[in-house]
């Protein structure tokens, strides 16, 4: 104990010598590097949060996909006959990144903060995904052969509001002509 009081004194001494000035340079320079870290830091998230290349453009397939899916199987219904199909989507692709919640809780208050689980390493750091919603399906136009046949209407009508959860009101069906 009294070594430590000794070099305490010591240090003090010191200081009032003119090492007041070596402790404000550490100082400064302490804040200047959690200035510029923080600067760096910014980059690097918004990095992160940029789509991944390999998922653009699966918006144009997705349409593409289920319009052919549907004419597939509406062609396989009796009567359809050979048929065109155009679906309308509200909205496009939504991407879900993983979160890592991290709770805090005080005597008087709590806190609550998330951030994006980051794979990959050193600066090639990307948000783990999660999941991909695909846009919703808000309509569906059928040109086929039986498509002036009131029974035929009646199936594709049924087809396609189970296939996409949509009411019969957005669904047009009509004879290719």
């Amino acid at each position: 104990m009294n070594d430590i009081t000794k070099a305490l004194s010591g240090f003090i001494r010191k200081i009032k010598g003119g090492g007041i000035k070596i402790i404000v340079l550490i100082g400064a320079a302490g804040i200047a590097l959690i200035f510029l870290s923080g600067l760096f830091g910014k980059k690097e998230q918004e990095k992160t949060e940029s789509l991944n290349p390999e998922l653009c453009g699966s918006y144009d397939s997705y349409c593409t996909d289920m319009e052919n899916k549907l004419r597939s199987t509406l062609e396989r219904i009796d009567g359809v006959g050979k048929s065109e199909v155009m679906i309308t989507v509200g909205g496009t692709e939504e991407y879900i990144y993983a979160e890592e919640q991290k709770k805090r809780t005080g005597e008087n208050d709590s806190s609550e903060e998330s951030e994006y689980v980051l794979i990959g390493s050193g600066g090639d750091k990307q948000a783990l995904l999660k999941k991909i919603l695909t846009p919703e399906i808000t309509g569906a136009v059928i040109v086929c052969e039986g498509g002036d046949s009131s029974s035929v209407k009646e199936k594709i009508y049924s087809t396609v509001s189970a296939v996409f959860g949509i009411s019969s009101d957005k669904i047009y069906v009509t004879k290719l002509g």
